[in-house]
C-alpha cells in the first residue's frame, strides 16, 4: 500500500491564481515545444513542409479548444435546473424511488420565490435596480450568443433574491455542500438566481466581462464564503471569500432591531374586513349541511308507497289448510280473505296423516320469504309441528281478488310517479339552494383573496421601505460577481447540530402516525435551513428550532415553542399541524414558520 502524507497547506490565494493565467505565454510555450519536438524527428528534414502544415494546424486546433475553455468564449449550452435529474441516493436503506427527481425541486407546487423581469440594451448595458434596493450593474457588450458573438438589442434578465428560510425551502434548491467528502448545511447571506435570454433564447456573458450585482442583505457578519451552484456535478463550487464587507461599517445589528424587523414579519395579513369575510365564508358550509338535513327529512315524510301482493291461485293436489287469520296482524294477507293455505314442498316432515290429527292449536307467524310464505305451528300436548305454507285462493274469491289487486296496482303506479315527482321537486330546491350557496362562498373565496393581496402588497411595501431605510448597522451590500448566469450563494458552511438527538415519532391532530418524505429543520438562531432524511433528529437544546416537513405536497408543521416544550420535557412525539390550503404566498409560509 502507498505511503499517504497529511498535508496541511495554505490555500492559495485568488490573486495568486489569476496572476498566473497567461494565455499567450501559454500558446508561445506549446507552440516552441511542438516545434523543437518536430526537428528532432529524423525524417523532419524529408517531410518539412507537410510537417510545419501539421505543427500549425495542431496549434490552431489546441489555440481554438484552450481559449475556449480558458475563456468560455463559447458558453456551454444553459442547463435548465429544473429538468436535470439526479442519481445520488440519499443514506436511508429505502429503494431508490428519486432517480428521477429533478436537482432542484420546490418541495410546495403553489409556492416559490418568484422572478422579476428586466430589460437592458446590451450594446449600452446599465443599472437594474431590483425592489430590495439591489442594483444590477451591467457593462456595454456583456451578452453573447451561443457561437460567442456579441449580441445587439434588448435583453431580458430575470433574477431573484432569497433572504430567509422561508425563500429557502420554497425554492428547492439544495442547501448542502459537499467537500473532501464531508457534507454541510449552509447558513446563508444572501443567495441570488440571475438568468439572460433574447428573444426566449439564453444568452451568456462576454468572457471578457462580468455583471455585479450588490445584493442588500440583512445578514452583517463576516464569517462567509462566495460559492456557484454547478447543477452538473450537483454541488456547490467555492469561487473566493465573500470581502464584500470591507469598507463597510461593520458593527453588528442590535438584538432590539432584529426584534422589531422580526415582528414586522409575522404581522398577521388579516383586517376587519378579511375577518369577516371569512366568518362569512366559515358560515356557508353548515348552512349546506343544514339545508341537506331538511331535504332529507322532507324526503322521508313524503306517504311511504306499498307494493300489493298479487293473490296466488291454488294449486289443485297440494295440501291445503283453512285457518282464521288476524287480518290486523297480518294486513298483507288482506288480498286473501276465504284463502286456504298450501302446504309448501320444502316441507320435509310432513304426511297426509297430520291432516288426520286434532290439533289443540294454531299459529301463524312470518315464514322465511317475508309477505310469500308463512310457518303454521301445529300444537298438541308437547307435540309440535312446524310447516311452511303459502296462502292461496280458489274460484271466485280468486278471481275477485284479482280485480281488487289489479285496482290497488293501478293505483300504486299512480302513488310511485306522485312520490318521484315530489323527490325530484325536493331534490332540485335543495341542488338550487345548495348551488347558492357554492357561488356565494366562490365570491367571499375571490374577495378575500383580492384583500389579502392587497394587504400582502401593502405590507410588502412597508417592509421593503423599512429595509430600505435601514442604516449600515443593520444591513451591508454584498458583492456578487457574476461570470455566467446561474445560482450564486455567499453561505457559510454549518455542521450538523451538536449537544442531542432524538428518535421521532410524527403525528396529526388526530393522533394518527405520519410519515413525512421532507423534513426541514428550521434553526431561528441562524439564516440555516437542515434537510433531514426520515429517521433521528439532532439537535442543539441551546438554539430554537422549528419543523417544516412535506407529506404529498401538503404543509405540516410545529412552532418553535411547541418544538421548545417537546425537548424542555425530553419527549419524542411531535405534533404536526397542516398549514391551510388557502395559505397561497410567501408572506403567509414565512409567517406559518415563525420567521
Amino acid at each position: 500500500m502507498a505511503t499517504k502524507f497529511n498535508l496541511n497547506r495554505q490555500p492559495v490565494p485568488d490573486e495568486e491564481i489569476n496572476s498566473h493565467k497567461d494565455f499567450g505565454e501559454l500558446v508561445n510555450k506549446f507552440k516552441k515545444q511542438s516545434i523543437e519536438k518536430a526537428r528532432s524527428d529524423a525524417s523532419f528534414l524529408k517531410n518539412k513542409k507537410a510537417t510545419y502544415s501539421a505543427i500549425i494546424a495542431g496549434v490552431a486546433v489546441i489555440c481554438t479548444v484552450t481559449y475556449f475553455s480558458v475563456f468560455k468564449k463559447e458558453p456551454p449550452k444553459e442547463t435548465n435546473n429544473d429538468k436535470i435529474v439526479t442519481s445520488q441516493q440519499n443514506n436511508t436503506n429505502t429503494p431508490n424511488t428519486k432517480l428521477n427527481k429533478a436537482f432542484i425541486a420546490p418541495p410546495i407546487s403553489k409556492l416559490n420565490v418568484p422572478y422579476t423581469s428586466y430589460k437592458v440594451k446590451a450594446e449600452q448595458g446599465g443599472t437594474l435596480k431590483h425592489k430590495s434596493n439591489s442594483k444590477i450593474i451591467i457593462p456595454k457588450k456583456a451578452f453573447v450568443n451561443k457561437q460567442g458573438q456579441d449580441i445587439i438589442g434588448d435583453v431580458e434578465i430575470t433574477y431573484r433574491e432569497f433572504h430567509n428560510q422561508a425563500d429557502i425551502i420554497a425554492s428547492g434548491i439544495p442547501m448542502t455542500y459537499d467537500s473532501a467528502g464531508i457534507q454541510s448545511h449552509f447558513e446563508s447571506a444572501g443567495m441570488i438566481d440571475i438568468r439572460g435570454y433574447q428573444n426566449g433564447e439564453p444568452v451568456y456573458i462576454n468572457p471578457k466581462k462580468q455583471i455585479t450585482v450588490e445584493f442588500q442583505s440583512e445578514h452583517t457578519a463576516d464569517r462567509y464564503n462566495m460559492y456557484v451552484l454547478d447543477t452538473i456535478a450537483k454541488n456547490w463550487v467555492y469561487q473566493n471569500r465573500d470581502n464584500s464587507l470591507k469598507g463597510q461599517k461593520k458593527q453588528a445589528a442590535s438584538v432590539t432591531s432584529a426584534s422589531k424587523t422580526s415582528d414586522v414579519t409575522q404581522e398577521t395579513i388579516a383586517s376587519p374586513k378579511t375577518e369577516n369575510l371569512q366568518k362569512q365564508l366559515d358560515a356557508i358550509p353548515p348552512k349546506i349541511e343544514a339545508e341537506k338535513v331538511v331535504y332529507s327529512k322532507k324526503v322521508t315524510q313524503l306517504p311511504k308507497v306499498t307494493t300489493p301482493t298479487k293473490p296466488t291461485k291454488a294449486t289443485a293436489g297440494r295440501p291445503q289448510f283453512e285457518l282464521d287469520v288476524s287480518y290486523k296482524e297480518f294486513p298483507e294477507l288482506e288480498a286473501f280473505k276465504n284463502a286456504i293455505f298450501e302446504v309448501g314442498t320444502e316441507n320435509k316432515n310432513y304426511n297426509s296423516k297430520l291432516a288426520d290429527v286434532t290439533w289443540s292449536s294454531a299459529e301463524v307467524s312470518e315464514g322465511p320469504v317475508k309477505g310469500k310464505n308463512y310457518i303454521l305451528t301445529l300444537k298438541l300436548r308437547e307435540r309440535v309441528e312446524k310447516l311452511i305454507v303459502y296462502p292461496a285462493l280458489t274460484g271466485a274469491d280468486y278471481d275477485k281478488a284479482l280485480k281488487t289487486y289489479e285496482s290497488k296496482f293501478n293505483d300504486y303506479k299512480t302513488a310511485v310517479i306522485k312520490r318521484e315527482a315530489d323527490e325530484k321537486r325536493l331534490k332540485e330546491e335543495f341542488e338550487a339552494k345548495q348551488a347558492a350557496y357554492i357561488a356565494e362562498q366562490k365570491n367571499l373565496s375571490d374577495e378575500l383573496v383580492k384583500e389579502k393581496v392587497r394587504l400582502w402588497k401593502e405590507r410588502e411595501s412597508k417592509q421593503l421601505e423599512e429595509f430600505n431605510s435601514m442604516n449600515n448597522d443593520m444591513k451591508v451590500t454584498r458583492i456578487f460577481n457574476i461570470s455566467s448566469f446561474n445560482i450564486y450563494n455567499s453561505d457559510c458552511p454549518n455542521n450538523l447540530p451538536k449537544g442531542a438527538k432524538m428518535d421521532p415519532i410524527y403525528v396529526s391532530n388526530d393522533k394518527s402516525h405520519m410519515r413525512p418524505s421532507t423534513i426541514y429543520l428550521i434553526c431561528h438562531s441562524k439564516n440555516l435551513v437542515y434537510n433531514l432524511p426520515y429517521g433521528q433528529l439532532p439537535y442543539n437544546p441551546k438554539e430554537k428550532y422549528s419543523l417544516c416537513v412535506i407529506i404529498k405536497e401538503r404543509v405540516y408543521l410545529c412552532s418553535k415553542e411547541k418544538f421548545t416544550e417537546i425537548i424542555t420535557a425530553n419527549q419524542n412525539k411531535i405534533p404536526l399541524t397542516e398549514m391551510a390550503e388557502s395559505s397561497g404566498d410567501m408572506l403567509d409560509f414565512k409567517k406559518a414558520i415563525g420567521i
